[in-house]
C-alpha cells in the first residue's frame, strides 16, 4: 500500500523530477513550495491526530483513489489507440513499433468479436473488420463464423440464424435423396429376407433366414465417370495431413466432400464438376467440420461446406464453364484481366516476364485462378489466402486478380535477375518458392484499385 505520508502527499510527477534536477527553484517557486510543504504538513499533523481506525481508512481511501487513477490513465490510452487505429486495412509493420504492435492485433480482435457478438451482423461492417483477411486462428468457431456470415450460409439476423442453417440442411438433403442416393449406397450389400413364424406364445415369433441376396450399386452410365473422377481426386487430397488421410476416420470425411462436389455436379450441368474442385472445398470442409454442434459432433460439415461453396465460386463460375473460355466472361479473359492489371502495378516485371521473356498468364496464372492458389501453399497458408478471397470488400473477383499480381511482385527479385530465363522464370511461377502468406496478402492490399480497361 506504501506509507501513510507517500500517500498523503503523492509521488512527484517526472516534470517535477526534472525541474529539480535543472536547476534551483527561485523565489517564487520556493515560496509556492513552502506554502504547499507547509498545507502537506498540517494535513499530515492532522492525520496523526486521527484515531488508528481513522487512519486505516484515510490510508485505505487514498489507496483505492489513486488505483482508480491509474485504471483511468490506463483506459484512456487504450480508447486513443482504438481510435487512433480502429481497424487499419492493412497492418504496415515497418511503421509501427513492436511494442504498439500487439495492443493493434489485440485491438482489432476485441473489434472483430464484438461484431460477431451483435444481435444483427452487418456483412459490409464485417468485411471492414476483416478486409485484409485478419481472422483469428483460435478459436476455430471465429473462422467457421466468420465465414458462414461472409458465404451467406446464415443471414445477418442472429434471430434467424438457426432456422436458416436448418432449412439449408434439409434442402440439401433433399437434393440427396433426388440427385445423389447413389454416392450413399455401399458399393456392395447383402439383403438378407427373413420369414416370421408364430411359435407357442402369441406374443412370441421365431425368425427362419429364407433368402439371401447380394446387391451392387448402380450407377447411371452418365453419372459414373463423374462419380469416379471426384472420388479419384477426392482420395488423393492433402496426403500429408492426417485430417483428410486417416485410414480409419478419413473414410466418412472423404464421402461427405464427394456427395457434396457430386450434388454440385447434378444441379450445374453446364459446370459439371471440374477437376480441382474438390480443392476449393476442402477448407471449406475442414472449417465447418471443426465447429462441431452441442453434442460435440459435426454431423452438418457438408451440407455446410455445401452452402459455402457455391457462394465462393458464385463469382468466378464462368472461369469454370469450358463454352465460355473463348469468350468475355471465361478463364481466358480473367487472364488477360490479369494481364493488363500487372502491366500497371508491376510494369518493370511485367515487361521482362510477357514481353522480353514471352511468359503468358497462361502458363502459370490458370492454376492459381481456377484452384484460388489452395494448390501452392500449405494448409493454414491456404485458410490464410482464403480469408483474403472471403472478406476483400471489392469481392471474391478483385480479390484474385490482386493476389496474382502480388504473387508475381514477390518474387521481382527473382524474376529480375540477369541471369533468369524463360526456364527459370516458368519454374519459379509453376513452382512456387515457400514464403509467407501475409506478406503476399500485404502486397495485394497495398495495390491502389485500378480497372481493367
Amino acid at each position: 500500500v506504501g506509507s501513510p505520508r507517500a500517500l498523503l502527499m503523492g509521488p512527484p510527477s517526472e516534470n517535477e523530477e526534472k525541474e529539480e534536477e535543472r536547476s534551483p527553484p527561485s523565489y517564487s517557486e520556493a515560496s509556492s513550495s513552502s506554502s504547499s510543504s507547509s498545507k502537506t504538513m498540517v494535513n499530515f499533523k492532522q492525520f496523526l491526530n486521527l484515531s488508528m481506525r481513522e487512519k486505516l481508512d484515510t490510508v485505505k481511501q487514498k489507496a483505492k483513489e489513486k488505483r482508480l487513477e491509474m485504471s483511468r490513465k490506463k483506459n484512456e490510452k487504450r480508447s486513443a489507440l482504438k481510435e487512433d487505429c480502429p481497424l487499419p486495412n492493412v497492418i504496415r509493420v515497418e511503421s509501427t513499433s513492436s511494442s504498439n504492435l500487439p495492443e493493434i492485433w489485440r485491438a482489432r480482435r476485441q473489434n472483430l468479436e464484438k461484431c460477431l457478438r451483435n444481435e444483427f451482423v452487418s456483412r459490409e461492417k464485417l468485411r471492414e473488420t476483416v478486409a485484409d483477411g485478419f481472422v483469428p486462428d483460435q478459436p476455430s468457431s471465429v473462422r467457421y463464423d466468420v465465414w458462414s456470415y461472409l458465404l451467406r450460409l446464415v443471414p445477418e439476423d442472429k434471430k434467424e440464424r438457426e432456422s436458416e442453417r436448418i432449412k439449408k440442411r434439409e434442402t440439401y438433403e433433399q437434393f440427396v435423396e433426388e440427385l445423389a442416393s447413389c454416392v450413399r449406397t455401399p458399393d456392395v450389400s447383402v439383403e438378407l429376407t427373413y420369414k416370421y413364424e408364430n411359435i407357442k406364445s402369441p406374443t412370441k415369433s421365431r425368425a427362419t433366414r429364407v433368402a439371401v441376396e447380394l446387391k451392387v450399386k448402380k450407377v447411371k452410365d452418365e453419372d459414373a465417370d463423374i462419380l469416379e473422377q471426384i472420388e479419384r481426386d477426392v482420395e488423393r487430397l492433402h496426403p500429408s495431413l492426417h485430417f483428410f488421410n486417416d485410414e480409419i476416420e478419413a473414410i466418412p470425411k472423404r464421402m461427405d466432400m464427394t456427395e457434396a462436389l457430386f450434388v454440385f455436379a447434378k444441379l450445374n450441368p453446364g459446370l459439371c464438376y471440374v477437376q480441382g474442385m474438390h480443392e476449393l472445398l476442402a477448407p471449406l470442409y475442414f472449417v465447418c467440420f471443426n465447429y462441431p454442434d452441442k453434442n460435440g459432433i459435426a454431423k452438418d460439415a457438408k451440407s455446410d461446406s455445401f452452402w459455402m461453396f457455391v457462394e465462393l465460386i458464385s463469382e468466378l463460375r464462368d472461369a469454370y464453364c469450358k463454352e465460355l473460355d473463348k469468350t468475355d466472361q471465361g478463364i481466358n479473359h480473367l487472364l488477360s484481366e490479369h494481364d493488363i492489371l500487372l502491366r500497371k502495378r508491376c510494369p518493370s516485371v511485367a515487361t521482362k516476364l510477357i514481353d522480353e521473356l514471352n511468359v503468358k498468364p497462361q502458363f502459370y496464372a490458370f492454376r492459381w485462378c481456377v484452384l484460388m492458389f489452395a494448390g501452392e501453399f500449405d494448409f493454414p497458408s491456404i485458410l490464410r489466402m482464403f480469408d483474403f478471397l472471403v472478406s476483400w470488400p471489392r469481392g471474391k473477383r478483385d480479390a484474385l486478380l490482386r493476389l496474382c499480381s502480388a504473387m508475381v511482385c514477390n518474387v521481382e527479385r527473382e524474376l529480375m535477375d540477369e541471369h533468369c530465363d524463360f526456364a527459370v522464370a516458368m519454374r519459379t511461377l509453376q513452382n512456387y518458392p515457400a514464403c509467407d502468406v501475409n506478406k503476399i496478402i500485404k502486397i495485394a492490399c497495398g495495390f491502389p484499385y485500378l480497372a481493367s480497361q
